[in-house]
């Protein structure tokens, strides 16, 4: 049972890193949602994480969330989720590259694959 601090406490744990959130602020009804928002953090860290880790760039991540941790939002040392969200693909645009584009649904059937689709002659 909670006896001390405030009502409601989110976190972000990560490698030793622990980030105190601030409640999500409610949207008024009149205003359309912000599309940047329709993914939970949770999975733009998880993406974010893994390419950075198939890189090796885990290191740069980790430097700029000990950078970020050392400037709270609020006196009472939390973040905002938008500003996490803004470092993570800041640190993905730094380090990330422009995949090149897929082949797979660009080639044409080869010639041999179409004669297999005719029908069999009859005999």
């Amino acid at each position: 049972m909670r006896n001390r601090g405030p009502g409601k406490w989110r976190e972000w744990r990560w490698a030793g890193i622990t980030l105190p959130l601030l409640p999500p602020e409610k949207p008024s009804p009149d205003v359309p949602p912000d599309p940047a928002l329709a993914k939970p953090l949770t999975e733009i860290a998880y993406e974010t994480i893994s390419k950075l880790t198939a890189i090796n760039c885990q290191a740069k991540l980790t430097e700029c969330m000990v950078e970020f941790a050392k400037e709270p939002d609020s006196p009472g040392g939390r973040f905002s989720e938008l500003r996490l969200r803004e470092l993570f693909r800041e640190t993905a645009a730094a380090n990330l590259t422009k995949e090149a584009p897929s082949r797979t649904g660009s080639r044409k059937p080869s010639k041999a694959r179409a004669k297999s689709k005719e029908p069999a002659p009859d005999g």
